[in-house]
């Protein structure tokens, strides 16, 4: 005869609990942006009382700040979001102009201002961006990210 054991449920402490709420509500608010306080309730598994507290809590911490003070809040609902101080600042992007050299046979051909004699093609209008932070990052060897495409007609 085979005997299985089961395992009781653990008990979640408060302080568990708390950080739960607390990473949830961060996470909705990431995932949604600015969301008063019955829209991240019906988001997180907590009451509103104690979405209410938590958010008390984050605002207190400088995790989220809401778009009308404590003091004047009364009868007007607060939309709560994150803050980025907590985020590293954004490096500048290197500004790239590109032009149309020429088209034909459904491709663009476009040639660089910033860094003369390198051209790339594209498919479509919509595609030039892409095509020229993929040829810039390829001469340069920076990722595409740190470039912003300006194109000049």
């Amino acid at each position: 005869m085979t005997t299985t054991s089961i395992k009781a449920p653990t008990r979640t402490t408060s302080q568990t609990r708390t950080q739960l709420t607390r990473s949830q509500i961060l996470n909705y608010l990431a995932r949604n942006g600015a969301s008063k306080v019955s829209d991240i309730t019906h988001g997180v598994t907590a009451c509103k009382d104690t979405v209410k507290a938590r958010l008390s809590e984050l605002e207190e911490e400088g995790s989220i700040r809401a778009n009308v003070p404590a003091d004047i809040r009364g009868r007007t609902t607060p939309y709560y979001s994150l803050t980025t101080a907590d985020l590293p600042p954004e490096p500048p992007k290197t500004i790239i102009t590109v032009h149309i050299k020429h088209a034909a046979d459904g491709r663009l051909t476009l040639a660089f201002d910033d860094y003369p004699g390198l051209t790339t093609t594209a498919r479509s209008f919509v595609d030039i961006p892409a095509a020229a932070r993929n040829a810039a990052s390829r001469y340069t060897g920076h990722p595409e990210a740190s470039f912003a495409v300006h194109i000049r007609f």
